[in-house]
């Protein structure tokens, strides 16, 4: 049995910024179709599971090419992952920490 891999992924307007569980790496691409789609295509549909904010329009592009590729992924209330990093003491706040968390 291969082990779930959870890779947490913040959004914005203009980038997606993903980090992996199992590698510990941190990724930053271009919240556009072709770069989302060329990341979408390094996940195994049989391990990886990506989570993500609720962010409307910004993480469309993000949602549909995870559907097409058969890739499992959650998306979370905004207002509670904020506070769940509080209950964690995470004080900082930037894209990669968000990811991270998520």
């Amino acid at each position: 049995m291969i082990a779930q891999n959870y890779v947490g992924c913040d959004i914005s307007k203009q980038w997606l910024d993903f980090f992996d569980e199992t590698s510990g790496r941190l990724r930053r691409i271009d919240n556009q179709a072709d770069a989302i789609a060329a990341y979408v295509a390094g996940l195994d549909p049989s391990r990886d599971f990506v989570v993500m904010e609720a962010t409307g329009v910004y993480d469309r592009l993000l949602r549909h090419a995870l559907g097409k590729a058969g890739i499992a992924f959650s998306r979370h209330n905004p207002a509670h992952t904020h506070h769940y990093a509080k209950s964690a003491t995470q004080r900082a706040k930037t894209d990669r920490l968000d990811a991270r968390m998520l």
